[in-house]
């Protein structure tokens, strides 16, 4: 299960814990005597998954650091690898999106970054006597030419997954630049998917059309306010200027229980002018895959917690005055009550798996899974290392970034394919990103759309950790299962 955020990096990762005295702090309802209801689901944030069941009469939450999608008895995993094409002088790494299907253990690419494979071609034409590193090679520690890609999952609605793409670029002899923009990716196909595939041509043309309008409106109200700008935000204002309505840079949203489209205006070049604008989002009157969607979606209760609907039961999420932890429980019929945990939200969507009830295959291939990925460890770790044919590049975990930022994206320079040999394990080699915050602004549920100048230096460290030792954590201490007290009648431990 990952931990919370540690340093300079904002990304929103779940992480829960006994409740104990926490729960008492916060006056939350005593758990009954009688068992809870039966149930069994998936409640999902956007890096991690945690498993709860109550079937045997007893609450169990096994949570580990794991991104899943679901097509109707379809489960996939969804990870990055990183593509490295660095030389002596030139750290050069880019970055693709597979999707992983958890019963055939097939993986396919969904999304590749091309912007830094051409730079890499255009830097072998420049330096012809120049040959990549090998994998056991260190490069410069400061390279004069760097380039990085990230693509980061921002949410996942049935067959859609919402992402994010970046670069950072830094050659030799030329000023800085970078670019960010959004898109919608089809997980039955593995392609991008154009707004008119996702909610049909005739609401396609509404939507954009009052995107552009909502574009075109920010873009004036921020210019007529320029001269009451600071000196950074006088530099966004200009950039936002610019930049253009891009039809395929959008991602999805729910929009107050129905769907929505938010478009992202990509941007590219130096400072502000490479930052990503963001849209209000456009609420769209209906599309062919969000009744099942919206099954697994929270409702905001009176009080404005966050429930989501069971088979006879709700789970509740009910967040501090941060917005960033959520005591959950889950509640019957009669509206009582038992605790589960406290997460680092937000917290996504629900994945029944009791309505129906899965199949053996599914929950085979689910145990798997989990069984894999608690093995990532209890920080940010490497779990494997054998080479495969083709070569695999190093795994790691696609977490979402904000679109506002603060301070300067860096380099992915320092992790590579020949980390620590000999320590690594058989099997695949995975890396996680850190949790650590990086400046980034995200509320729970809304980021402001203008733009906070980017830095444009690319050394900063990859999100990633060096290999585990032999000396690692214990399977227990990897495997981070959590599980509430098996309580007799006089709720004593047993």
């Amino acid at each position: 299960m990952p931990f919370l955020p540690r340093g300079a990096r904002g990304v929103f990762a779940a992480r829960v814990v006994m409740l104990g005295a926490l729960v008492a702090a916060c006056n939350r309802p005593r758990a009954p005597e009688a068992p809870p209801p039966r149930a069994e689901f998936l409640l999902e944030s956007i890096d991690s998954a945690f498993w709860v069941s109550t079937t045997s009469g007893q609450t169990h939450v096994r949570g580990v650091p794991i991104v899943l999608a679901r097509l109707g008895s379809r489960w996939y995993e969804l990870y990055a690898a990183d593509d490295d094409y660095s030389y002596n002088d030139a750290m050069l790494v880019g970055e693709r999106l597979y999707r992983r299907d958890l019963i055939t253990d097939d993986s396919t690419p969904i999304f590749v970054d091309t912007i830094v494979p051409r730079l890499a071609r255009e830097y072998a034409h420049v330096h012809p006597d120049e040959r990549p590193l090998d994998p056991d090679e260190e490069g410069e520690a400061n390279p004069s030419t760097s380039a990085s890609a990230e693509v980061d999952v921002l949410d996942v609605f049935g067959p859609y997954l919402s992402y994010e793409y970046h670069v950072d670029v830094d050659m030799a002899g030329s000023r800085p630049w970078h670019t960010t923009r959004r898109g919608v990716l089809d997980l039955r196909s593995g392609r991008e998917a154009l707004l008119s595939e996702v909610i049909g041509p005739a609401q396609a043309t509404r939507v954009l059309a009052a995107g552009r309008r909502e574009y075109e409106s920010a873009r004036d109200s921020v210019l007529r306010e320029r001269s009451t700008l600071g000196p950074r935000e006088r530099r966004a204002a200009d950039a936002i200027a610019h930049l253009k309505f891009d039809a395929k840079s959008f991602t999805l949203a729910d929009a107050d229980g129905t769907p929505g489209v938010v478009f992202g205006i990509p941007g590219r070049g130096e400072g502000a002018s490479g930052n990503l604008v963001e849209l209000d989002p456009v609420a769209v009157d209906s599309a062919t895959w969000w009744p099942e969607v919206r099954m697994g979606r929270a409702m905001s209760d009176a009080q404005g917690n966050d429930r989501w609907q069971g088979q006879g039961y709700a789970v509740v999420a009910r967040y501090d005055t941060s917005g960033e932890f959520a005591a959950l429980s889950i509640a019957d019929s009669a509206r009582r009550e038992w605790p589960l945990g406290v997460a680092h939200g937000p917290l996504n969507r629900i994945d029944w798996l009791d309505r129906p009830p899965i199949g053996a295959d599914e929950r085979r291939a689910l145990m798997r899974a989990f069984n894999a990925a608690s093995l990532y460890g209890t920080d940010t770790r490497v779990a494997s290392a054998r080479r495969s044919t083709p070569p695999r590049s190093n795994l790691h975990f696609v977490s979402r970034h904000a679109t506002v930022q603060d301070c300067a994206r860096e380099s992915t320079r320092n992790v590579r394919a020949h980390d620590a040999p000999a320590c690594q394990q058989p099997g695949e080699r995975v890396r996680r990103r850190s949790l650590v915050d990086d400046g980034q602004m995200r509320g729970h549920r809304r980021v402001s759309a203008l733009p906070v100048e980017r830095g444009h230096r690319v050394d900063r460290p990859r999100r990633l950790s060096r290999a585990d030792s032999p000396g690692g954590p214990r399977r227990h201490e990897g495997e981070r299962e959590l599980r509430r007290a098996k309580l007799d009648g006089s709720r004593r431990t047993r």
